[in-house]
């Protein structure tokens, strides 16, 4: 199940989504017009929050080194939900239709 997250809950959601998906493993994919891009390294999730458009993710390597990641111009926001209803992505689009995915591990077999 997929869920659009209303632009005027952006904020609240995302924090309450951090505090529900703190510590999973986690990595990226970007997806631009004729490209994808796999993130090689995953991450511990610690954070997501939106200011002006612009998102931030806080993560932690696996040596523990905090990482940053901010997404600009940030359009929609979209959920997907695994079978027992966890968070499983989080997709943010701009307006060109470019999209960053942040996949969880999933919480029903290990993947990510």
């Amino acid at each position: 199940m997929r869920k659009t997250i209303d632009p005027n809950e952006w904020s609240e959601f995302l924090t309450d989504f951090s505090n529900r998906n703190r510590g999973r493993r986690s990595r990226f994919e970007e997806f631009t017009r004729g490209s994808v891009a796999e993130e090689d390294e995953e991450g511990v999730f610690e954070s997501v929050s939106i200011q002006n458009a612009v998102v931030t993710i806080s993560r932690l390597t696996a040596n523990k080194t905090p990482i940053a990641d901010h997404i600009e111009n940030i359009h929609g926001i979209v959920v997907q939900y695994d079978t027992d209803g966890s968070e499983n992505t989080i997709e943010f689009m701009n307006p060109n239709g470019d999209m960053t995915v942040l996949h969880f591990e999933s919480l029903v077999d290990g993947d990510s």
